[in-house]
This record gives structure tokens, sequence and C-alpha cells, in this order.
């Protein structure tokens, strides 16, 4: 199956051993992206995969495209031109003090890249999924309107789609977020997460404002069935995080149907980099379902996924089936 995905693409500059930003004299660089990561997670699992995007047209274009061509996501459709690339920094939190981002992406050639309307119908055919995500659509309005337009393609040329809701308050409002999101649902199989999607009420107020993030699935549960119905939408997976530090969680994947819902047990995790484990648990998900696996043992690989993903540093985890399930059940102090 041939994967595509609409994104962009960032260097990520981390300072060093937890240093907070007063104190870095330097910063280690990543590329990342929930596009990006998303493919290059699906390519470490044999998935033909492929980017649309825009980087520059200098040495950091270039490397960004040789690191793509390096984990086998095919960058035909990477065009480069002149502008700057997006950044965002990170200080990585220890003990009681959180992480902390801050975002430089205003203007990027990504952000002002827009295909002419008969390119995206060229671009989809001959690919079986696209996958695309809230924070493109909250870049601005002409990127919105283009994935609006990309999706409608899709699934015109019978493509499944798949969309990470990825609300980024730095992006946009809430409730603008949940008004454009929900206008694409229509066309998507399979989305990340509930919020913000629109489910509102005789008053017009929506049904899920107040619900507690880790609410019992009892109580979800109503929320995605009208949710299904109402988009008709195939599935709907999330993860509920409970917080015990910045340096171990607990997570737990939820992936429900029109009429099922399963859930995996919990599962604590040690982490040395959380950016990019939302990612890794889209890779298990929909590599589970390209695979036609049933519903426990999709949504138990993605949360194996985001598992693992939580011990690589960098935004994105490049791992064969193999390393993750031999990660997840080994006990051993190396693996000979």
């Amino acid at each position: 199956m041939s994967f595509i995905t609409f994104g962009e693409i960032l260097m990520r500059l981390s300072t060093p051993n937890h240093q907070t930003f007063n104190q870095a004299q330097s910063f280690d660089t990543y590329y990342g992206g929930a596009e990006m990561n998303v493919a290059i997670g699906l390519s470490g699992l044999g998935v033909d995969t492929a980017m649309i995007s825009a980087v520059p047209n200098n040495d950091l274009g270039n490397q960004i495209i040789q690191n793509l061509k390096r984990y086998n996501v095919d960058t035909k459709h990477v065009s480069q031109a002149e502008g700057r690339l997006g950044l965002y920094f990170t200080e990585s939190g220890y003990a009681q003090r959180a992480h902390r981002l801050i975002y430089d992406r205003q203007m990027s050639t990504f952000s002002q890249f827009y295909h002419r309307d008969d390119d995206i119908e060229v671009i989809l055919k001959g690919h079986d999924w696209f996958h695309i995500t809230g924070i493109t659509a909250g870049l601005n309005n002409e990127l919105l309107q283009f994935l609006k337009k990309a999706v409608k393609v899709a699934k015109k040329l019978g493509l499944f789609v798949s969309c990470d809701l990825n609300f980024r308050a730095a992006l946009w409002d809430f409730e603008t977020a949940r008004k454009e999101m929900s206008d694409i649902l229509y066309d998507v199989d399979l989305v990340f997460g509930y919020e913000p999607i629109a489910l509102p009420d005789n008053e017009g107020h929506d049904q899920k404002d107040g619900l507690d993030r880790m609410a019992d699935i009892e109580e979800i549960q109503p929320y995605l069935e009208q949710i299904h119905d109402k988009y008709n939408i195939k599935y709907i997976a999330f993860v509920q995080r409970k917080i015990f530090s910045h340096k171990r969680n607990r997570l737990q994947g939820f992936l429900s149907t029109q009429n099922q819902i399963v859930k995996t047990d919990p599962i604590d995790v040690d982490i040395l980099d959380r950016l990019g484990t939302g990612d890794a648990f889209s890779v298990g998900v929909i590599y589970g379902i390209m695979q036609k696996w049933n519903l426990a043992k999709i949504v138990e690989f993605g949360i194996y996924n985001m598992s693992y993903k939580h011990n690589i540093f960098g935004d994105f985890s490049y791992a064969s089936l193999e390393n993750i399930y031999a990660s997840i059940q080994s006990n051993r102090d190396i693996n000979r």
C-alpha cells in the first residue's frame, strides 16, 4: 500500500543536557514535523511513503531532502523555493520543570506553498492513503483551503484518508479549529483524537465542552458514537496519558468504530524524548489498519510503537516490526 502525506518539515534546535534556554550556548539539531514523522515511521515498517512539502532552495533544504531519501521517503513532490526554513526550539524539562517550546515558523517556504488546483489530483493518483494534520490546516487560510480541496480529491480517487487533529493554540483559536477541522472530517476515514470536532447540542453548545481528557471510556463512548454517525468516520483513535513526572508517564490507547470500542492495558514508559510520540501512535494504528489486523491488535501496536518512540532521540522513529516488539518484550540488559 502506498502512503502520501502533506505537511511542513521543521528544524528542531534542542538545548543539550536538560539546559534551560538561558543557559544554552549551543543546540542539538534535528529535523521533524508531524507528517514527516509518520511517513518515516511507516517507511521503517516497509510501507512505500511519499511527502508533499516545500523547503528552501539552499543547503538546509538539500539536507532535508537527503534525509528523507535516507529513510526511503519519496521526495518527488518536495519542492524547493526561495525563503526560509521553519524552526522550533525545545528546552527539555527535568523533575518538576516542564518542557518548553518556542516556534519560529512564520513566512517559511512551506507556509507560502500553494499548488495549482490541477496538481493535487496528478500527485495523489497512484497512492492508496492520504494523511493530513490540523497543524497544516492552522498555518494560514490558503493552506487550509488547499487541504480541504486535497481531501475531497483524495476521496474522489478512492484513497483512504486519515487526519490527526493535532490542535496547536499557537496557530489558531480552538473554536475556529473546531469549525474548520469538522468541515474536513466528512471526507476522512480515520481520525486521531476527538477534539476539536464540533458536536453541538440543541442550544448550539458543544456536548463535549467540559469533558475531562482522562474521562472513563463509558463517559466518552456516547460522544464517539455520535461523531461516527455525524461524520461517517470509520475509526477514531486516541491516547490517554497520565503524567507522573516529565520522565515517566502512563499510556493507554483506544480505538473505536461505529459499533465497537477497544482499549489497551495501561503501559508505563520512561521518557528519553517525548516529542513525536503521538505521531508514532499514528504510525502503529495506520500500519495495523493497512495490515487488516483486528481492532485490539491495531491499537496495541499503536501503543507499542508510541512506547518505543519515548526511548528514541529526535522527532521520529525509524524501526522495524521486529525492533518494536523486541523492545517491548525484552527484559535483558543487552540484546546480543
